[in-house]
């Protein structure tokens, strides 16, 4: 895999000027300032996408668990619900319990 991708950016006029006004401010070259500035840009926006796939992840686990806590709630035939729960008031060293 190669170590450098080439892009062509075009940008209009003014943005351009300013630009080189800044990079040459700092001692840099227009071209590494807008490749630093593209960079970081790509870096935020590969961030903001893994943020956006986590939160989908974590909604899909809580409707999972508000399902299966309406599941557990709704009129039973016969299911003992103490016997879902596994923290229980007790002897902790009673298996049984």
């Amino acid at each position: 895999m190669a170590q450098e991708v080439k892009l062509t950016v075009i940008l209009e006029a003014a943005l351009a000027d300013r630009l080189k006004v800044a990079a040459t401010e700092r001692g840099w070259s227009p071209e590494s300032l807008a490749a630093d500035c593209v960079a970081q840009a790509l870096e935020v926006a590969i961030r903001h996408r893994v943020l956006i796939e986590r939160m989908e992840q974590i909604d899909g686990a809580i409707l999972d668990m508000a399902q299966a806590v309406g599941d557990l709630c709704a009129p039973s035939g016969g299911i003992d619900l103490s016997k879902v729960c596994r923290l229980r008031t007790g002897d902790a060293a009673d298996p049984a319990r």
